[in-house]
């Protein structure tokens, strides 16, 4: 007993060097750090951070040290340089004015987005006229794989790319004559994702990236209707049409005010350029004379 009792109190003793102290609470007022004599708090810290740039802030959010470590070495070495004037300097004058336009370049594209209004009849006339880019389809498929190679002294489970085909032109037959195509799917199916759903695939809209092949099948089918096989390098897939039809508008909504503020921003931008006047005295100037 005195043996177990002495371990006992010295696991408690270890137990309670390695726990580790509880950290003082974080206040607005608690100084963080210290950077040529001066300290910043945790409310200085985090205004300077809430000022970055998006880029910036994916940095320090990558690493806040090494950040701050830039940061205020920065800071120094911009100080020696405004403390001689360089900005006074060209060539340094003229970049700081250029970097100067464009950073308000940037900011008037992104004040005139935040102000442009989007009207609830221009969404949803711009949705009517761009019906066909969310047009969708939900589907069902079977698959059929084949190993025209198989591995070496492998036990031969595989069809052939000429028996998948016949496969697959049967079970097209059946399923156009008026067989359960989810019965279909469940005794011949090879694709364990959708075979799970009895056949469901989708919805796929013609923007996304799908095989070509498979994209001029499925797009040319109407509801209800039974695709031909559709080669592909490892098997044949069979198609049936459940549904077509566009994203119902509130699905699209954001996606569209977006897409709309965007093709704005566009013009906006073109009717800007188209205003700057520019008429050339001397196209010598520029090379040769046309």
């Amino acid at each position: 007993m005195k043996v177990l009792s002495f371990f006992t109190l010295t696991a408690l003793a270890w137990s309670q060097t390695l726990t580790p102290a509880p950290r003082p609470e974080l206040t607005p007022d608690t100084v963080v750090l210290e950077s040529d004599g001066k300290k910043y708090t945790v409310q200085e810290l985090n205004e300077i951070i809430s000022k970055l740039p998006s880029q910036m802030r994916q940095n320090y959010e990558r690493d806040p040290k090494g950040f701050l470590q830039q940061w205020f070495m920065l800071k120094k070495v911009s100080a020696m340089a405004e403390a001689a004037k360089l900005g006074e300097r060209t060539p340094y004058k003229e970049g700081i004015e250029i970097a100067r336009m464009t950073v308000l370049w940037q900011a008037q594209i992104e004040e005139t987005t935040k102000s442009m209004k989007i009207e609830e009849a221009e969404l949803r006339k711009y949705y009517d006229e761009k019906k066909d880019h969310f047009l969708q389809a939900k589907l069902k498929l079977i698959y059929i794989p084949f190993v025209n190679q198989p591995p070496a002294g492998a036990e031969r489970k595989s069809l052939t790319e000429t028996e998948a085909l016949a496969k697959a032109e049967k079970l097209v037959a059946q399923a156009r004559q008026g067989a359960d195509f989810v019965k279909l799917v469940r005794e011949n199916s090879e694709d364990p994702i959708s075979k799970e759903r009895d056949g469901d695939f989708g919805p796929i809209k013609k923007s996304d990236t799908l095989p070509e092949a498979i994209k001029q099948a499925v797009f040319a089918l109407k509801p209800g209707e039974i695709s031909d096989p559709v080669r592909q390098p490892n098997g044949y897939y069979i198609f049936r049409m459940i549904e077509f039809a566009p994203q119902a508008f509130d699905e699209v909504r954001v996606a569209l005010e977006n897409e709309l503020r965007s093709l704005k921003i566009r013009q906006w931008m073109d009717a800007n350029a188209k205003a700057v006047e520019l008429k050339v005295e001397r196209p010598d100037f520029f090379g040769a004379v046309k």
